[in-house]
């Protein structure tokens, strides 16, 4: 029999801990004593995090801490999480993708999801010594470069891999097409309604026009596809702070999906700085990333990877007008996702994303 779903901090209990921990290896013979909630940790539109301290009997090579993610606390996006398949792309991820692949992202204990409930849970580990980075303050270069580097150990490993659509449950192109261009187009107007007013007319202008492209941007690149983040974005990266620490885990593996490894680039600097600041540092960030891509093996010209990154410009602006309407509603959300269409969109503009898809 396995484990239980509990997703809920109340139904956290010491004896499902020892479970999951003995399951998981951790244990090796030792029980938890005592489990204390320490609170809800991030910014939790779509999924709730909780942090947990542990007791344990033997406490020697064992944590101290570990973190859940459960179901939105808010029951529509929740709901809607569960339908488009959101949390059993993150399971799956953990699951069959991480192990096969060399991106730091967190340990997990457990890994369990029931679609007839529906109803998940994720334990894993406590990035102990990290901090958040926050999508409204950006990152410096030197995190933007950590973390482009980091990518590369996402992406190469399964560069070009067939298997992957069958993986992560993702479509033919054709119904790709389809979906895309219904989403968008569902929640375009929602956006403009909620965050329109707050954004530069040239950055709406750009919005707009860009439902009239989404099926020529879905087969616009050529370049062989890889697992992909899809919200490579500054609040899904923990960067080591104190000694000892990791330099960055990446989480949230929500959107993980297969496409242009560009779309995780360009989403990454586009949405981490300002206009100027971005212009300034673009050229350098992408270069570096390919360099280290091509260390690996994978052969990808300049003149392709950069064309690539302008259309993953777009990116940004598509999963911001999805997300907006999708996930739970907060004063926070909105500021962070005005600071994302603001900027995507002038990203978009900046390098002519558009008219490559003429």
């Amino acid at each position: 029999m396995g484990l239980e779903i509990r997703s809920a901090p109340e139904s956290i209990d010491a004896a499902w801990v020892t479970s999951v921990m003995d399951v998981a290896g951790v244990a090796r013979g030792a029980k938890v004593t005592a489990v204390d909630f320490l609170g809800y940790i991030g910014t939790g539109q779509t999924g709730a995090n909780g942090r947990f301290a542990i007791s344990w009997d033997n406490s020697e090579g064992r944590p101290g801490s570990f973190v859940t993610k459960f179901p939105s606390q808010d029951r529509q996006a929740a709901l809607t999480a569960f339908g488009n398949g959101a949390y059993l792309k993150e399971c799956t991820f953990y699951r069959t993708i991480a192990p096969t692949v060399r991106v730091r992202s967190p340990r997990t204990y457990a890994v369990l999801y029931n679609a007839d409930l529906p109803d998940f849970v994720i334990v894993m580990e406590d990035a102990a010594g990290c901090k958040q980075g926050d999508q409204l303050v950006g990152l410096t270069t030197d995190q933007a470069a950590l973390a482009a580097a980091e990518a590369v150990e996402l992406h190469a490993p399964r560069w070009g891999d067939p298997a992957l659509p069958a993986l992560l449950g993702v479509a033919d192109v054709p119904t790709q097409v389809a979906g895309f261009e219904m989403i968008y187009n569902m929640t375009l107007g929602p956006f403009l309604d909620r965050l329109g007013p707050r954004l530069d007319p040239e950055v709406v202008d750009v919005i707009t026009r860009f439902a009239g492209f989404t099926k020529e941007w879905i087969t616009a690149s050529t370049t062989p596809h890889t697992v992909v983040h899809m919200d490579y974005r500054p609040d899904n990266l923990l960067f080591g702070v104190d000694p000892g620490a990791p330099p960055l885990v990446v989480v949230d593996w929500q959107t993980a999906s297969v496409g242009s490894a560009m779309n995780d680039i360009a989403y990454l600097v586009g949405g981490s700085f300002l206009p100027d600041a971005r212009a300034s540092v673009e050229h350098d960030l992408v270069e570096h990333y390919r360099a280290r891509l091509i260390s690996r093996g994978i052969a990808y010209d300049a003149d392709t990877c950069w064309r690539d990154y302008r259309l993953g410009t777009l990116w940004g602006i598509a999963l911001t007008v999805i997300a907006t309407v999708l996930a739970a509603e907060t004063e926070r959300g909105n500021d962070m996702l005005t600071a994302m269409a603001q900027r995507h969109g002038r990203h978009a503009i900046d390098l002519q994303a558009l008219e490559l898809l003429h």
